[in-house]
């Protein structure tokens, strides 16, 4: 009887599809589509092109170039922007490559942040956080680069910083809602919310 129970188990388990857990489960099926993917759009806009992984800031006012946002960089995204790199610059794509991009970030969360700010040092010592439900997860790396001064000088916001902040995918529950939350030195705390199960 128990091993009738174990195989009902295993059976039930393997019957549901792993793109259910929230963020696509990747196979080589799943490389091919995603490299078909960055092909296929690699002359549109970059910001046009990362839409799908986009989150604003809950608080926007307006939505527009200049908008606080945050992207997230799932394993489809990471392969079908490397597709999209090396259409643009004729370069052959690999099944190879591909394989090599997931080994380099098994098992990690990446988040491409752009905050803004009014003085050349408002996001030093800047924090990121996940809250997901009573659950704080801080990362495990970050690229931090120093705020650019804007093109749109005559108005506020003055600075713009861009960084990378990387979380370990075990910490974090794909088949939930997060937000990601980003502190500044000026005490501004912008959030970004992203229904994890609907990215691809």
């Amino acid at each position: 009887m128990k091993l009738v129970t174990v195989i009902l188990g295993l059976i039930i388990m393997l019957s549901v599809p792993l793109s259910a857990r929230a963020i696509t489960f990747i196979n080589r099926d799943v490389i091919l589509e995603a490299q078909e993917y960055g092909v296929k759009r690699s002359q549109l806009p970059l910001s046009d092109f990362l839409q799908p992984w986009l989150a604003y800031e809950e608080q926007a006012a307006i939505i527009n170039e200049t908008t606080e946002r945050a992207y997230l960089y799932t394993p489809f995204l990471l392969l079908a922007y490397d597709a999209r790199d090396k259409a643009i610059s004729k370069q052959t794509i690999e099944l190879a490559n591909s394989e090599q991009i997931l080994a380099d970030y098994a098992g990690c969360l990446v988040f491409s942040i752009i905050v803004n700010g009014n003085t050349e040092k408002f996001s030093d010592n800047v924090q990121v956080i996940i809250k997901q439900e009573k659950k704080i997860i801080k990362p495990y790396h970050a690229v931090i680069n120093p705020p650019v001064k804007n093109s749109w000088t005559s108005k506020e916001p003055h600075y713009t910083a861009h960084y990378y902040f990387y979380f370990y995918e075990r910490d974090v529950v794909l088949s939930k809602p997060i937000t990601l939350t980003v502190t500044t030195k000026d005490k501004q705390e912008r959030r970004f919310y992203f229904e994890l199960p609907n990215f691809k």
